[in-house]
């Protein structure tokens, strides 16, 4: 993994100007998840090669200046480039089964796809800012827009392969070109948000957004009509928030807003239940989806008490027409579609406080979510212990949403130890998640588990311009897991052989992503203009 971030700023009394650079360039191999009968070792992969590689260029410059009198004007420009190239060893769904055509089974085991998609995306935004006091009351206008622009290329070359022993896929032939496609988007905005203090202790805010988003698909190949297609989504989006500051150390507060986002193109492209895709492999048809259209309201207060910072709130978040990518049941664990599966809600609470004692420093985040599914539907899992003869689950209102944690508690304890040199060391821990397939909640394997990690760091100031740290993740090299679906284990052969190939059935699993073990960092970070401070140096 290669990354560079750089940032420049420029500033005077009445203009400020910042510019930023991002580069990376990393390569990463068996990011598969495993059966749960494979997780003895979890190094060994499902199946390979597995390579994921990933570019990015990204270029940002923001500035702001006072104008005249109390007018402040922003803006911001950006360009980002990002390449990713995939190769991935697919199990083949119709191994085994009659071609209509032919009359005879298909022999081939699997397939070697490389999906490469490259994005340029570019855009601008342009705000002014009011300060003033009409009818004697304080009173802040923002009014601004943007606009972004988009263009992705994607292509996929597919291989007929054969597994070997060891779990290999085996090129047989030449890749030929499986899916090519264009994509572009659109997004234009405008805004206006006002703050307007009614009273000494009451603060109103209220806000509005309009949004229009345009996505379109084009095929390059010109044997795949049905991507070809153009959708556009329109909206706008309000906001309002009061604020109550009884005393100097309390503020309490309410607000509601509405938000929407529009598919994406790989969601678009991949939203037809009689074509499923492998993402991100595949781009085969363009059916129609719904902006996914949000609703919140939030009730909450922050202030401090004694060494203490707090704050504390409660929220309720409805989506309606909210995209979910839904298991085929084609055989690989990741062949599914996008689809507008009707309302979800997400309600929680977020707790925190922080304060510090001495050379001391304590933080505490809490955060409980009930994330459910508020209509009922119907999708295909057969990897599911509750799926019908058919393979199908009915998932009701009220069933937990797969991935997504109840509770979650983060701590963190710093000391400085002396002037320059302090150490750390911070708790996550997190509740444990359905796998996906398991939107009905119903699955014999239940919830994966929870965890909790522990992590140290340390730093030194050698000067102000120069320091040095160590960090160590997972300090008790934890086996956890974060993320699982439901799906079938062909290779239940042999020493882990491809079982259908030798007449041995595939068994229903869940499949485990294993999160990361112990890692240590050893690094230094330089600060552009720090003044020097060394032991000989000092103040």
């Amino acid at each position: 993994m290669q990354q560079l971030f750089g940032k420049a700023g420029w500033q005077d009394e009445r203009t400020d100007l910042d510019a930023s650079l991002t580069l990376v360039d990393n390569r990463l191999q068996g990011t598969q998840t495993l059966p749960q009968s494979f997780l003895e070792d979890i190094r060994q992969a499902y199946t390979f090669p597995d390579i994921n590689s990933n570019r990015l260029t990204f270029v940002t410059v923001k500035g702001s200046r006072f104008l005249a009198g109390q007018a402040l004007l922003g803006g911001n420009l950006y360009y980002r480039n990002y390449r990713t190239r995939n190769f991935n060893s697919n199990v083949n769904s119709n191994f085994g089964q009659i071609d209509p055509a032919t009359g005879v089974p298909d022999p081939v085991q699997a397939t070697n796809d490389i999906a490469t998609i490259d994005e340029r995306s570019y855009g601008a935004g342009l705000q002014l800012t009011l300060t003033g006091a009409p009818a004697g009351k304080q009173n802040q206008l923002t009014v601004g827009a943007s606009g972004d622009i988009g263009h992705a290329r994607f292509i996929q070359d597919s291989q007929d392969a054969a597994f070997s022993a060891q779990r290999e896929t085996v090129g047989n032939g030449s890749f030929a070109l499986a899916t090519g496609a264009d994509t572009s988007s659109r997004d234009v905005g405008v805004f206006a948000a006002d703050t307007l203090h009614l009273a000494a202790r009451w603060t109103l805010t209220a806000s509005g957004r309009y949004n229009r988003a345009t996505v379109a698909v084009m095929d390059r190949t010109g044997l795949a009509p049905l991507l070809n297609g153009e959708h556009a989504f329109a909206r706008f989006n309000p906001a309002v928030g009061l604020n109550f500051n009884p005393t100097a150390r309390l503020t309490v507060y309410g607000s509601y807003n509405e938000g929407m986002r529009a598919p994406t193109a790989i969601e678009l492209t991949c939203a037809d239940p009689a074509a499923p895709c492998k993402l991100p492999n595949d781009f085969l048809a363009d059916p129609a989806l719904a902006a996914v259209v949000s609703r919140t309201a939030e009730l909450g207060a922050r202030g401090t008490w004694s060494v203490w910072h707090w704050s504390a709130a409660a929220y309720r978040t409805n989506l309606r027409d909210d995209i979910q990518f839904i298991s085929s049941g084609a055989g690989a664990t990741n062949a599914g579609f996008f689809a507008n599966i009707g309302a979800t809600r997400r309600s929680g609470i977020e707790l925190a406080a922080a304060g510090r004692l001495g050379p001391w420093s304590l933080a505490a985040r809490y955060s409980f979510i009930d994330a459910t599914f508020q209509s009922a539907f119907t999708e295909s899992s057969p990897g599911n212990s509750s799926a019908d003869a058919n393979g199908a689950i009915q998932v009701r209102a009220g069933d937990q949403i797969p991935g997504v944690p109840r509770h979650t508690l983060k701590l963190r304890v710093d000391c400085n130890l002396t002037e320059r040199w302090s150490a750390g060391t911070s708790i996550l821990a997190s509740s444990g998640v359905y796998a996906r397939g398991d939107e009905n909640n119903s699955d014999r394997n239940g919830r994966l588990p929870g965890y909790t990690l522990l992590n140290l760091d340390t730093r030194y100031a050698v000067t102000r311009a120069l320091e040095v740290f160590a960090r160590v993740n997972n300090l008790f090299d934890r086996r956890y897991y974060n993320f699982a679906l439901l799906g079938q284990n062909v290779f239940t052969g042999p020493n882990r052989t491809f079982g259908p190939a030798a007449g041995v059935a595939p068994r229903d699993e869940q499949f485990r992503g294993p999160g990361t073990p112990r890692g240590v960092w050893v690094g230094a970070r330089y600060t552009f203009g720090g003044s020097e401070r060394g032991p000989g140096n000092e103040d």
